[in-house]
C-alpha cells in the first residue's frame, strides 16, 4: 500500500500545481503565509515542513524568514521533491532544501528546529505513523518551539462531506475520523499551550502546540 501511494504521488506531482492553481487562486498563497506566521519561526531561524509535496509552504517560509534562515521540506515522494527543487532553483532560494524521508523517522538531530509545519497531509497518515510522527516532531523541535498544522474543516454540504470521509477512509485508518473531528486531545499528549482556530478564508483550521 505504501509503495502504491508513493508511486501515485510521484505521478501526481506532474499535475499537482496546475490543479491547485485552478481551484485556489490566491487563497492558497494566503494560507501558506498564514501557517508560516503562526509557526512563530524567527527571521533567520530554522523551519521544517513535513509532507511538503511540491514545496509550497517551504518555499514561502524561505522567502519570509530571509536568506540567513534554514528551511527543510520533507516528503516520501521523489517526484514531489523533484518539482519542489525545480521551484527553489527558479526562485534562487539557496536557504531551502528538500529531503526524501519518512516522517515517522526524521533524519535530524534533536532540538534542531525553531518550528515545524504540516499542511493538509496529517489526516492521510496511518494512526501508528501519525503517533511516531508527533513524537519525532517533538524531538526535533527546540524547547519552546512550535508545531503548527493546517487541515481542512469538515464540510457542511452533505455530498462534499461524504467525499471528505471517503478521502479519510481511502487514505488511512477509520481512526482518522476521530482525529479529524477533534485534534486537540491528541496534540495535548505531546505539546502544551495547544490552540485551534479557523482560517479567515474558511474551510481550513490551524492547530498548534508548543514544546515544553
Amino acid at each position: 500500500m505504501r509503495r502504491f501511494r508513493r508511486k501515485y504521488y510521484d505521478v501526481f506531482s506532474h499535475f499537482y500545481d496546475r490543479i491547485i492553481a485552478l481551484h485556489s487562486q490566491d487563497k492558497r498563497a494566503f494560507l501558506r503565509r498564514l501557517i508560516v506566521e503562526r509557526s512563530k519561526a524567527p527571521r533567520g531561524g530554522r523551519l521544517l515542513d513535513l509532507c511538503t509535496g511540491t514545496g509550497a509552504v517551504a518555499l514561502c517560509a524561505g522567502e519570509m524568514l530571509g536568506p540567513e534562515s534554514l528551511v527543510v521540506g520533507v516528503d516520501f515522494s521523489q517526484g514531489m521533491l523533484n518539482k519542489a527543487r525545480e521551484k527553489a532553483q527558479r526562485k534562487k532560494l539557496s536557504n531551502v532544501h528538500f529531503v526524501l524521508a519518512d516522517v515517522a523517522r526524521l533524519p535530524f538531530v534533536a532540538a534542531s528546529f525553531d518550528a515545524v509545519t504540516c499542511s493538509h497531509a496529517m489526516y492521510e497518515l496511518q494512526p501508528q505513523t501519525r503517533e511516531a510522527c508527533f513524537a519525532e516532531i517533538k524531538r526535533v523541535l527546540k524547547p519552546g518551539g512550535v508545531f503548527v498544522m493546517m487541515e481542512h474543516c469538515e464540510p457542511k454540504h452533505p455530498f462534499i462531506k461524504m467525499l471528505y470521509y471517503i478521502r479519510l477512509a481511502s487514505m488511512g485508518s477509520p481512526e482518522n475520523r476521530a482525529f479529524a473531528r477533534d485534534e486537540v486531545p491528541f496534540f495535548r499528549r505531546f505539546f502544551s499551550d495547544v490552540t485551534k482556530e479557523l482560517t479567515p478564508t474558511g474551510g481550513s483550521k490551524i492547530i498548534l502546540g508548543v514544546k515544553k
